[in-house]
């Protein structure tokens, strides 16, 4: 009976497991590639030496407010008028007394509510760039919040477009407010030399909004300005570009210590020797961010809707959705592009040289499209790499999940692009694998200390318990880091297919429990995993969205509770 009830339990698991399953197989035909045919409060404190502020009881006595004044030789005063029926008081210390202090024995009083040292207000970092307040931009995606935390220090990002103006001898130019930049030897695929100048201002532009020089009391400011930008030029003065060049640049990127590529341009046919570079550059951990297009209608310009890239749309200052931006389901988010139809101010504001006549005019200039929407997700991109996340499935994850919400996923993807949140989820998403090694330690030290208290020959059982609660815990997480974040093998890892063969193969009490506790440990991992929203996505097989994974962690989940169950009522009875 206990056979049949088992087989039948096991088909019952086997059949959830496949209806799980079955939307991310799903993914896996990937179509075929066709043609286009168509913020919070701003604020840090510091602590004001000398000064005291305490919120006393609204009911609090004058005879009360007078005794307190004696003992601790006070001088309360009103913080002002209208303060003056919520009792906010404030205090001037004499000279050596300890705010901290102080206010500690303070709050303990009957008639105290508060108590704490006083804290100046002050504003974000802000960059001293005079024209720095015109960068709406900025401000959308909450830069000041970000750059408390990031400025992409160390990471180095290809600009593959029409150069950029950052070198300055008889064939280049330097922009006036890209000096000091922190630049990587580029090249020109057009002209086939190592100067990749800028002739047409886009390229210039697009590098700006990533790392132009900022606190420099010049012109504006850069998103990840401590990054290091990589010049590759494609494209000529007139725009336009091949696709051999545009393979090659990637290429080179990925050769040459580029972690991030932005191609803020396109083509509307699917390029199979793009595509190749793309996957070839993506194999090697680089990230690639590309312009959605400006077609104003729905198909995402190539190489933007690869899978292997971030395709990016475009958001005016009101924060929706452009009319010139293309859109698709391959859009991963959007972010400012600018829109100048009521006025010029409305587009991105950044430091270019211009073709003008037989020269070229360095001047401040507004652009429009996606081709500037592009910039801010790989600067962002950069932020997040300076904290560690490097993955480049891991940082597609990250920058979908902090995305402010806007709906219309064709068109926004998972939402408008969050600097601030995206650099502060970095520091999150480095932190999961530490916690759960930290909550795994209760657990094992204690199996440890056991194993040195026994003679030698009965030593191995608590080290196998251990090794059983790391294995189920932290084997997820080890095989992340060993294979990426976007690898296929993660539906195994994250399964509970090696609990069920450990189940099978288990026939003596101390395999049954060994197997408990490594299912229970596997179990905990994926109801983790499912909680958090921290599960690797296996992008390098199947586009598998949040959703799909979600239904495989929790179908495997409760596999995984039914596996020990089993394994734990079968083990006293063995």
């Amino acid at each position: 009976m206990r056979t049949r009830v088992g087989i039948r339990w096991g088909a019952v698991a086997a059949l959830m497991l496949a209806l799980a399953a079955l939307p991310t197989v799903l993914t896996w035909r990937e179509p075929p590639l066709a043609p286009l045919t168509g913020a919070a409060p701003e604020f840090t404190d510091r602590t004001i030496s000398g000064e005291l502020v305490v919120d006393l009881r609204d009911d609090a006595s004058p005879d009360e407010i007078a005794a307190l004044e004696a003992r601790y030789g006070l001088r309360l005063r009103e913080n002002s008028p209208p303060a003056r029926t919520a009792r906010l008081m404030e205090a001037t210390l004499a000279p050596g007394q300890d705010e901290g202090e102080l206010a500690a024995r303070l709050a303990r009083e009957r008639i105290v509510e508060a108590a704490a040292p006083a804290r100046e207000a002050i504003p974000f970092w802000k960059p001293n760039d005079p024209r720095y307040h015109e960068q709406w931009n900025m401000r959308l995606i909450g830069m000041e919040r970000a750059w408390e935390v990031s400025r992409g220090r160390g990471v180095v990002v290809a600009v593959i477009d029409t150069g950029v103006a950052c070198e300055q001898d008889e064939k280049c130019t330097l922009a006036r407010d890209f000096k000091g930049i922190r630049i990587a030897r580029g090249y020109d695929f057009v002209h086939n030399d190592a100067h990749p100048t800028d002739d047409a201002g886009h390229g210039t532009h697009v590098a700006g909004t990533i790392a132009e020089s900022t606190n420099n009391k010049e012109g504006v400011a850069g998103i990840a300005f401590e990054a290091t930008i990589m010049p590759l030029k494609v494209l000529t003065a007139h725009g336009s570009g091949t696709s051999a060049d545009i393979a090659a640049a990637i290429r080179y990127a990925a050769d040459h210590g580029a972690r991030i590529i932005n191609m803020s341009l396109g083509m509307p046919f699917p390029d199979p020797i793009v595509r190749a570079a793309c996957r070839y550059a993506y194999r090697k951990g680089v990230t690639i961010v590309c312009a959605a297009g400006n077609g104003g209608s729905e198909g995402v310009f190539y190489p933007a809707a690869f899978p292997e890239c971030i395709a990016v749309s475009a958001v005016g200052p009101d924060d929706t959705i452009t009319p010139y931006s293309s859109y698709g389901p391959q859009i991963a988010l959007a972010a400012p592009g600018g829109f100048k139809a009521l006025r010029e101010s409305g587009g991105v504001l950044q430091n270019t040289v211009m073709p003008d006549g037989t020269s070229l005019r360095d001047d401040y200039f507004y652009f429009q499209g996606t081709s500037m929407a592009s910039p801010h997700v790989a600067g962002v991109a950069a932020l997040v790499m300076a904290r560690g996340v490097t993955d480049p499935a891991q940082v597609r994850a990250l920058l979908k999940q902090s995305a402010r919400r806007k709906g219309q996923p064709e068109k926004y993807g998972a939402g408008r692009l969050d600097a601030a949140a995206a650099v502060g989820g970095a520091a999150a998403m480095n932190g999961e694998t530490a916690l759960k090694l930290g909550l795994s330690l209760p657990a094992v030290l204690p199996l440890g200390v056991l194993a040195l208290r026994r003679r030698r020959g009965a030593a191995a059982w608590p080290l196998a318990l251990a090794a059983s609660l790391l294995a189920g815990w932290l084997g997820p997480d080890a095989l992340v880091a060993r294979l990426g974040f976007a690898s296929p093998w993660h539906l195994l890892g994250h399964s509970a297919l090696l609990p069920a063969l450990c189940l099978c193969e288990a026939q003596s009490k101390r395999g049954l429990r060994l197997t408990a506790l490594f299912a229970g440990a596997m179990t905990l991992h994926l109801i983790w995993d499912l909680l958090r929203g921290t599960a690797p996505q296996a992008t390098g097989l199947a586009a598998i969205g949040g959703w799909q994974m979600a239904l495989w962690l929790a179908a495997n989940a409760v596999v995984g509770a039914g596996i020990t169950l089993a394994a734990v009522r079968r083990a006293p009875t063995e």
